[in-house]
């Protein structure tokens, strides 16, 4: 058996119980009751409320108001339009514009049968129907947007402006059949939940329509001016405390009556219905505010846009992982066919087979040598051995197997060398194809597994962050930046935020700092772009816990043009730097040429996310390659700023130095120079860095100079390791002073100092 609360449906309770204040409201918009409420009828009753139920409150809402003479012509207004609806719902058709037509027809009754207390003159009824008429159709579009759209969806234009005007007329009611000063307090609470939730603009036009129904009553629009300086007031302070902000209205109300004098008398009751309402919103819950709040800007943000990118992503995921198994496979492929060397066993018996075949067959005396065929193989292989260990063969190298029988030596040596030597170039030629096609399948393998980890990073979705969007639009809206769209999302462990400012002139490091404090953490300027001459787009990635600066200073060789040392500072992404020297062999501009190749190279591939052991493994192929004497020392530092620690990787470079207060650590290299040999491995070492921690490379123009490690450490104890470009400086200085002021050769010095940021 049902219980009394599931029988009994509080909703429709409520729904009906406004829809009869509603009658109430819209019947006293006059000093004597009209029929106005019928436009609340007809929109009760298009909106699916009961035909019948609707019908009694409609008439007894005329009763209540004790005008008994306007029941008969209600009766035959609520009769047309129950017949109408009727006729709707059994075709299961919806009313729309048409509804101003029926509005009209219902009104018949009241125009010739309609009667009061007070005898009206016909003028009064054709005006009092065309007024309904009007109401019945900003009613229903009012009606259609509320239970349509509700707090999903934004509203039109016209569905805003009929949902003001049913407001100011609801207004307006409640003034007549209540009290001014009940809507003057309830008017108060909404303009403070306005200012809570908008901004100005908004505000003030709600405000406007607010103060309107107070005009209208009173018939003085200087009220629509007194509501309009509370929004204002309750605006300007909002953002600070809501509280505060409900107290200056209470300031604002008095200040306006002390100077304009607009209520002619302040009575006792304006004060108390202003701080009723100011009361009531005091009372309202924060948490209640702020879900109101999020529930209607979710009308501003751009959804669509935001799924589209994510949607994009995922696509861009999906072809970067199908281009990634293609390099995978051409890989695969490169090593699967990949033509294999020939052995020396299967070389011999081919060089035995063609001298038998080109020069013994020739020869007058084969039958004769035939007869010894075994003899003769293993001379013949005795010699071959002797060609492959010492690359050509002489007379005194022919087997005594040979040497006893053959009558043409000559031919047979002249023979086994040329193809010694044809093998031997072979050999050479298969060397480098297959040097080729391993550094191409090794190129191949390292796109793959770039494009596998953008697909994994495009395929992650954005997180964005609505709420954190719109505080951090308001904070940069008080400090006076205008911003006309912004983005914060994540993507995993990283933020982002991309605005839009309207200004042509801003601060960008105080955009930064309030972005900072906003997000509770260290963001950084990534990248700057002028849209117009008025729009500026900026965008900001989340600050590493440490940063790098550095200093370099350099000298060319005397008698020298142009310096074979080239170095190279380049931040990858956001969370690594890499410092780079490059010594050319020589001076002049065959070695600069050589070392600033190699740089670009590696600065490319770094830039392209590919590893660092085969960025240095191509570069060194692709320098070996070269017929010309093309190496170069190399000497490379990756920073990471993230964790602190660096990766120091030397080819034929001299030592390096880690400098900070507990003293002054070697990085030693001892590898051979790039592009000397084919197979070259580096000096790789890593160490944990720590804020004010100084790195220093040096060319071996300073190093020799100082002439050991130790003279560089006794040197650098004796200057301040704190500005890089000052240590730098010092460094090449004191290595000229020891040459007597001479340049041997090119000098460079590149010091980075790595230091830990500071808050904003």
């Amino acid at each position: 058996m049902k219980t009394f609360r599931e029988r009994f449906d509080f909703i429709t309770v409520i729904k009906y119980g406004i829809i009869f204040f509603s009658f109430l409201l819209f019947n006293r918009l006059e000093f004597n009751v009209m029929p106005y409420s019928s436009a609340i009828l007809i929109t009760a009753m298009v909106q699916g409320a009961s035909v019948f139920l609707t019908s009694i409150l409609y008439l007894l809402s005329f009763l209540a108001l004790g005008e008994v003479g306007l029941l008969g012509s209600s009766a035959i207004t609520a009769s047309i339009y129950a017949i109408i609806i009727f006729i709707y719902r059994k075709f299961n058709t919806k009313m729309k514009y048409e509804l101003v037509a029926y509005a009209l027809l219902g009104l018949i009754g009241f125009l010739f049968l309609g009667n009061t207390k007070t005898q009206i003159s016909l003028n009064k009824r054709i005006l009092t129907v065309i007024l309904t008429v009007l109401l019945s159709f900003l009613c229903y579009l009012s009606g259609k947007a509320i239970a349509e759209k509700g707090l999903k969806f934004k509203l039109g234009f016209e569905e805003f402006t009929s949902l003001a005007v049913v407001t100011a007329v609801y207004g307006l009611g409640i003034c007549n059949f209540i009290s001014p000063y009940f809507w003057k307090g309830l008017s108060v609470v909404i303009i403070l939940i306005t200012a809570y939730i908008y901004r100005l603009g908004t505000g003030s036009l709600i405000s406007a329509v607010l103060g309107l129904s107070f005009s209208v009553y009173y018939q003085d629009i200087t009220f629509v001016s007194v509501f309009l300086v509370w929004s204002i007031a309750a605006t300007s302070i909002m953002p600070v405390s809501r509280h505060a902000s409900a107290i200056l209205i209470l300031v604002a109300d008095y200040v306006i009556q002390t100077i304009f004098n607009v209520y002619s008398v302040y009575l006792l009751a304006d004060f108390i219905s202003l701080l009723i309402g100011v009361t009531l919103f005091c009372l309202i819950p924060s948490k209640s505010l702020k879900k109101l709040k999020e529930r209607l800007y979710s009308f501003r943000e751009k959804q669509l846009v935001r799924q589209s990118i994510n949607r994009n992503r995922t696509m861009l995921a999906g072809r970067l992982y199908d281009l990634s198994g293609v390099f995978t496979e051409m890989a695969n492929a490169f090593n699967i066919f990949q033509k294999k060397d020939e052995s020396e066993d299967g070389a011999k018996s081919a060089i035995k087979k063609e001298i038998s075949i080109t020069v013994c067959r020739e020869c007058s005396n084969y039958s004769k040598c035939s007869k010894s065929q075994k003899s003769l193989d293993e001379g013949f292989y005795k010699m071959i051995d002797i060609g492959f260990a010492k690359g050509k063969l002489s007379l005194i190298d022919m087997p005594k197997e040979l040497g006893e029988r053959c009558i043409h030596p000559n031919n047979i040596l002249y023979g086994i060398n040329k193809l010694l030597a044809d093998y031997r170039a072979r050999l050479i030629e298969n060397a480098n194809v297959k040097s080729g096609r391993d550094l191409i399948a090794a190129e191949a393998l390292g796109v793959a597994e770039i494009l596998r980890g953008l697909a994994l990073e495009s395929g992650t979705l954005l997180k964005y962050q609505s709420r954190l969007e719109r505080e951090l639009s308001d904070n940069l809206f008080k400090a006076g930046i205008l911003v006309s769209e912004l983005l914060i999302y994540r993507e995993e462990e990283r933020l982002s935020v991309s605005l839009i400012t309207v200004m042509k002139e801003f601060s960008v490091t105080l955009t930064q700092k309030i972005i900072s404090k906003t997000l509770g953490t260290e963001m950084m300027l990534y990248e700057k772009a002028s849209i117009s001459e008025d729009k500026c787009y900026l965008s900001f990635k989340k600050a590493t816990e440490y940063d790098a600066v550095f200093g370099i200073a350099n000298a060319v060789k005397d008698g020298s043009t142009q310096s074979g040392d080239t170095h190279s500072v380049l931040r990858i992404g956001t969370d690594r730097f890499l410092v780079a020297l490059s010594d050319g062999m020589g001076s002049g501009k065959q070695a600069e040429s050589v070392s600033s190749a190699s740089l670009s190279l590696i600065e490319s591939f770094y830039k392209a996310g590919l590893k660092s052991d085969l960025i240095l493994r191509t570069v060194n192929r692709l320098l070996s390659i070269n017929t010309e004497d093309s190496f170069t020392a190399l000497d490379v530092s990756v920073i990471d700023l993230k964790t602190c620690s660096a990766d120091f990787i030397k080819y034929g470079a001299p030592y390096g130095f880690i400098i900070n207060d507990n003293g002054i650590k070697i990085v030693e290299g001892n590898s051979l120079p790039l592009g000397i040999i084919d197979e070259l491995k580096p000096s790789v070492a890593n160490t944990q860095l720590e804020g004010g921690d100084m790195i220093l490379l040096l060319t071996d123009g300073i190093s020799d100079a100082f002439g050991s490690s130790g003279e560089v450490i006794d040197f650098l104890r004796t200057v301040p390791a704190k500005n890089p470009q000052t240590l730098a400086n010092d460094v090449l200085e004191k290595a000229v002073s020891l040459n007597g002021g001479k340049h041997n050769d090119d000098m460079t010095a590149l010091a980075v100092r790595v230091y830990k940021r500071t808050c904003a």
